[in-house]
């Protein structure tokens, strides 16, 4: 019996020791902590951190604030946009994009920390998952256009309007995964995040489906459709 307890103990502390370091060796959380060191910062100095890898880096810390329920409407259609603009840059120009303007919008060191504090809660959920694989997958023209298309149209409806729980939250899941595999070096990740905007279109499909059938028997929305 003691022998089974210090087997079970032993491999539970493996685990959490992987985990760990896991986590201590993202290039996102590394990242985001120099975030934290630096104060304030605007968009255009993150973009041009991690050279080729800003652009998803900068994606990643525009997606963070929507990674919980609670709609944030007028900063989801902000951000929303510069992420548009991040998936055109990734699937045809291969770097950041983004306006005069854009380049100087700043980020209070405040709201940095609590992005800081956002990337430490959200991490810890998928760290497990996250490693080295499939590089030259990662770094393929290929992957890079079909992510950035999928970025642009999560994005559009990440960045509408809507007062409904869970309308930011739900874009941002596909969003995040994709930057971050990108960002990680993580194949998996990017095919995961595809997959998931694969889903959420066909969701989104049917969904539109049901409404117009129901909206078309109506006396008067029936006279369009």
């Amino acid at each position: 019996m003691n022998l089974r307890y210090l087997a079970l103990l032993k491999i539970r502390r493996s685990c959490g020791k992987k985990v760990k370091t896991t986590l201590k060796q993202s290039i996102f959380l590394q990242e985001m902590e120099k975030l934290h060191e630096d104060g304030t910062v605007t968009l255009g100095e993150i973009a041009e951190k991690l050279r080729s890898k800003g652009l998803v880096f900068l994606t990643l810390v525009c997606v963070l604030p929507f990674m919980q329920p609670i709609p944030i409407p007028g900063l989801s259609t902000v951000l929303g946009f510069v992420i548009i603009l991040q998936g055109f840059g990734l699937a045809v120009m291969g770097r950041p994009l983004l306006t005069k303007g854009m380049r100087d919008i700043s980020l209070p060191a405040d709201k940095v920390a609590t992005f800081v504090r956002g990337a430490r809660k959200v991490f810890p959920w998928i760290g497990w998952l996250v490693r080295p694989r499939g590089h030259a997958w990662v770094h393929h023209r290929a992957t890079h256009f079909v992510a950035g298309v999928v970025l642009i149209f999560l994005s559009l409806f990440l960045s509408l309007p809507l007062p409904i729980p869970s309308s930011n939250f739900l874009p941002a899941i596909g969003i995040f995964f994709i930057c971050l595999g990108l960002l990680e070096d993580d194949f998996l990740l990017v095919v995961l995040g595809v997959s998931y905007a694969v889903l959420f279109g066909w969701l989104l499909s049917i969904s539109f489906h049901l409404l117009r059938a129901e909206l078309a028997e109506s006396a008067w929305w029936g006279h369009f459709f």
